[in-house]
């Protein structure tokens, strides 16, 4: 009789400690929380001045992909100050974005080609874009790929062939 009262015992006392164990864990497969952060985007005014503004955004995510989460950010979000406005094509998407020893590689859709023609909002939307994500240390440049393919250029203004780099003389004071 002892030593089943001493078994059923440990059978209960293991079974306490088993759940107490695995209690401060997440079960297999659980999502982890997001981290919210706080990215820069820049924004186009509405009055055709050429300045990008720069705006706070918040986004979730890992830190790793916070050049991709503010990208698609400045693409999908509408600007908080109503002077400003986003000049994206609705139903453009990201469809890539690599980062190697300082160039990122964006890959747009094929919607980019719905842009209102024009040389300033090609300029000003590419312009968007890199400064966008040079704000981050690791990207010095911007390569623009659209669909997967090297483009020569969006609407027939902007030469998409080079790298683009930060342009601080847009950006409003």
């Amino acid at each position: 009789m002892l030593k089943k009262l001493i078994a059923v015992l440990c059978v209960v006392l293991m079974s306490l400690f088993a759940a107490a164990c695995t209690q401060d864990k997440a079960p297999e497969g659980a999502a982890v929380k997001a981290e919210k952060q706080t990215v820069t985007v820049y924004r186009l005014p509405k009055d055709g001045a050429e300045k990008l503004y720069a705006e706070k955004v918040t986004v979730e995510g890992d830190k790793d992909e916070l050049p991709l989460l503010a990208l698609n950010a400045l693409i999908s979000t509408q600007p908080q100050d109503e002077k400003l406005m986003n000049g994206f094509p609705e139903g453009l998407k990201v469809l890539g974005l690599t980062i190697d020893k300082g160039v990122a590689v964006v890959n747009l859709s094929k919607e980019i080609y719905n842009i209102e023609a024009g040389s300033y909002t090609e300029m000003m939307l590419t312009a968007a874009i890199t400064d966008t994500l040079t704000e981050f240390s690791n990207i010095k440049e911007v390569d623009f790929l659209i669909e997967g393919e090297k483009k020569a250029s969006i609407k027939g203004h902007i030469d998409l062939l080079d790298s683009f780099e930060r342009n601080t003389e847009i950006i409003a004071k």
